[in-house]
């Protein structure tokens, strides 16, 4: 069968083609390394739902309007913040979040604020970030269920603007077809680090195991997404050869915490094989 090359629009707004064997989930780089421990410490993440995936620049926090402002004044009063604090762009037209252009969704915590503008974004890091209290100018909502963000910034990289778009497709079909519209909400998302262990999967679940957490994946084709649905979202069980790491957890804790679960398996299927 004929093989089309993919076309995707580079940071430089060259169109640049290349072929699915060289970004997508057949390219040689693909489930070659150790993916435990590539995710780097921090407490807390937000994701601002601005514009969508076919807009994004390369750099979209670098572009003037509200990621910009947001991401300077979080990077302003990072040293008076108790948790290191991440943001991440997501959205797009058929976002399934339930989310609209300015809304915060804040996680672990689990909840969101709707419609922050440019010039409200000081009272937000001040009050949210830093005070760690209800932001005034808007009212909170609690959110349940699993939020599933997947990385699909291709004008970044073209590994993540090829399998990101597949994988949010694939999960929403699954979703649909297990009846977890409203439990379960995929959304893609702009670069969160790790091109190359594309596609990047960030799963976050108000109880997970009795614990509200997030947990990143790595090198996920089309075929883990019923695993990871069963497993993770449903099952509350690590998928452990697409685990990279934890939010909350150092480098060498998440490694750790591996180890544990891993050595935990053994000694029960060893004591269920006596």
């Amino acid at each position: 069968m004929k093989r089309f090359p993919v076309l995707r629009l580079l940071s430089n707004r060259r169109l640049f083609t290349s072929s699915s064997a060289e970004v997508g989930f057949r390219r040689s780089e693909f489930g070659r390394e150790r993916l435990v421990g590539t995710v780097q410490p921090y407490d807390r993440h937000l994701f601002l739902h601005y514009g969508s995936p076919a807009t994004w620049p390369s750099d979209v926090e670098a572009e003037e309007g509200l990621p910009r402002s947001l991401s300077l004044a979080i990077k302003a009063r990072k040293g008076e913040m108790k948790k290191k604090t991440r943001l991440t762009i997501h959205g797009g037209p058929d976002d399934a979040a339930s989310t609209s252009s300015g809304d915060i969704l804040i996680f672990p915590d689990m909840v969101k604020y709707r419609n922050l503008s440019s010039q409200h974004v000081d009272d937000f890091v001040e009050e949210v970030l830093v005070k760690e209290t209800k932001w005034q100018s808007s009212s909170m909502q609690a959110l349940n269920g699993s939020y599933i963000f997947i990385c699909s910034h291709g004008t970044r990289d073209q590994r993540c603007g090829f399998c990101g778009p597949v994988l949010v497709s694939k999960f929403r079909e699954d979703i649909a077809a297990l009846g977890l519209a409203d439990k379960v909400f995929v959304s893609p998302c702009a670069h969160i680090g790790g091109h190359k262990y594309a596609g990047n999967v960030i799963i976050f679940d108000s109880s997970f195991n009795g614990e509200s957490t997030g947990h990143w994946y790595g090198y996920v084709s089309p075929d883990d997404v019923p695993v990871l649905l069963e497993h993770h979202v449903t099952g509350g069980k690590i998928v452990e050869n697409l685990w990279r790491g934890q939010v909350g957890l150092s480098r060498e804790e998440q490694k750790r915490a591996q180890e544990l679960r891993l050595q935990s398996a053994s000694e029960i299927a060893s004591t269920n094989n006596r």
